[in-house]
């Protein structure tokens, strides 16, 4: 456990100073036991390290790391969330106008369909990767650093099962037991927009770990192709929700049309954002294992 603190630590250095120290770093914490204080110490040293980034022979510009980014995101997305299911008027209006066309019922099926195939499929993308780090994990074929390294990708998925398992399980509450506020047909349609995302973000250090291994390399960029599809179906889920909202926008006040806007654009950005994260870290690392 506190090698595995030590990993994620050591993790949270800017890329130039890993580039440049995390091997030596790494061999001399395999070299002794690693306490509380050593975690405690590298975390500080990460936080030096950031706040004096221009001292790090071959630092470029400060970028913020995606970690940071998907994490405001998320938070920002179900800030959103909370507003838009107090809005009751809004949703049952828009809901009720929308059922007079008659397609009303169909788009929600379609919705809740997709978002379904999405949260489904950005969880089982990182199964293939899984299995072959499992696999390699126990063969002695492979060197002793592709062997740990594969190693830390399934403690890390072994760690994130848990708040996986939260996530889905509020999501199928939502959706077909009608957890929490009463939010109608239209709240359950698009209520997956909200879940999906952060679904595909816990998944993601998984592939992003095993994109610096070059054996990897073919099942992290399999992941990343998954997890594409999965941001199409969810887009595709949102589009549906938002030909509802058109259906019966007369019911609908400008701040309830506001949020849903917001959240849809936040929540297909998100998505997008993992995938292409995930398919351009595996392009990369294809394309200098391919060069040596």
């Amino acid at each position: 456990m506190k090698r595995f603190l030590a990993d994620l630590a050591l993790s949270l250095y800017p890329k130039a100073w890993r580039q440049r120290y995390a091997e030596e770093v790494d061999d001399l914490l395999a070299s002794r036991p690693v306490r509380m204080r050593t975690v405690v110490d590298l975390v500080r040293g990460a936080a030096d390290a950031w706040l004096h980034l221009r001292r790090v022979p071959g630092s470029g510009p400060v970028r913020i790391p995606l970690a940071a980014v998907l994490t405001v995101a998320g938070a920002a997305l179900l800030l959103l969330w909370n507003p838009g299911v107090r809005d009751v008027a809004s949703l049952h209006g828009v809901w009720a106008e929308a059922a007079s066309v008659g397609l009303a019922a169909d788009m929600r099926g379609m919705a809740q369909t997709f978002f379904t195939m999405a949260s489904i499929q950005g969880v089982l993308s990182v199964a293939p990767l899984l299995r072959t780090c499992l696999t390699a994990s126990r063969h002695s074929v492979h060197g002793p650093a592709v062997r740990l390294a594969t190693r830390r990708v399934v403690v890390t998925a072994l760690f994130l099962a848990i708040p996986v398992g939260l996530v889905g399980a509020i999501f199928v509450g939502h959706v077909f037991f009608d957890w929490g506020y009463p939010v109608g047909p239209l709240g359950t349609a698009m209520v997956g927009g909200f879940f999906v995302p952060l679904l595909m973000a816990l998944v993601l250090p998984l592939p992003m770990m095993a994109a610096e291994v070059p054996a990897l390399g073919y099942d992290t960029r399999g992941t990343g192709t998954a997890l594409a599809v999965a941001a199409i179906c969810h887009a595709l889920a949102w589009m549906c929700v938002a030909a509802v909202l058109v259906m019966g926008a007369e019911k609908a006040s400008w701040s309830f049309v506001g949020m849903v806007t917001a959240s849809a654009l936040l929540s297909v950005w998100m998505s997008a954002l993992v995938a292409r994260s995930v398919l351009k870290r595996s392009r990369t690392m294809l394309s200098e294992l391919n060069l040596a």
